[in-house]
């Protein structure tokens, strides 16, 4: 890689995570080109028009090259070798709920493309990286014993929705709110419910029926 091709990665990094700082902080519309040449070490407008013809291809940028894609697969492959479907699933989330709040920022990334575009930029993620590895993870997971039978795609929204709303709450909660348990206690509480559910498997027999 020469000089002015590593400069001119530096500056492209440099104006991805200014603008999405800026994005976060201002919202999409909220956010000009003139601010994210400011705030990306005070550049001329002219200078981002180099790298990104337009805000929304700086804005598509962020989330196709600055998604935790390669965390998350990390989390969800790196459990070794496992004899059976719960203690998988029970491996893979306590690794994802502690890598993915991390990225809350991404998180906030998303809403913006959500609201602004329909999720047009995420899906594409989705749909070329994410979702095909997903569901060959699941179909692993399907093959080992101990899973009673279960859409894959269900599976998949379940497993989206425990880590995004653990993000969520995590990230969120009012303070001290969580705090009579440790992460490592949530995470663990969190995974036993997913496994095993809230429902009481014979109500009648604690009831004295």
């Amino acid at each position: 890689m020469d000089e002015a091709t590593s400069k001119g990665d530096q500056a492209r990094t440099e104006i991805l995570e200014a603008a999405r700082d800026l994005f976060i902080k201002n919202g999409y519309n909220g956010t000009s080109m003139r601010a994210i040449a400011q705030a990306a070490g005070g550049r001329a407008v002219g200078g981002l028009y180099n790298h990104f013809k337009t805000k929304e291809e700086i804005f598509s940028a962020i989330i196709e090259e600055q998604n935790p894609y390669d965390d998350l697969m990390a989390a969800i492959t790196g459990t070794g070798e496992i004899d059976t479907a719960p203690d998988f699933i029970r491996a893979m989330l306590g690794r994802t709920l502690r890598v993915m709040p991390k990225h809350y920022d991404f998180f906030q990334i998303t809403q913006i493309d959500l609201r602004e575009f329909q999720g047009a930029h995420l899906q594409r993620v989705l749909q070329t990286q994410l979702v095909p590895n997903i569901l060959t993870m699941i179909a692993r997971v399907k093959d080992l014993p101990g899973l009673k039978p279960i859409d894959p795609l269900g599976l998949m929204r379940l497993m989206g929705s425990v880590v995004l709303g653990y993000m969520a709450t995590r990230t969120l909660q009012p303070t001290g709110l969580f705090d009579d348990r440790s992460e490592d206690e949530w995470i663990a509480l969190y995974t036993e419910m997913v496994l095993h559910g809230l429902a009481d498997a014979d109500p009648g027999e604690e009831n004295g029926a």
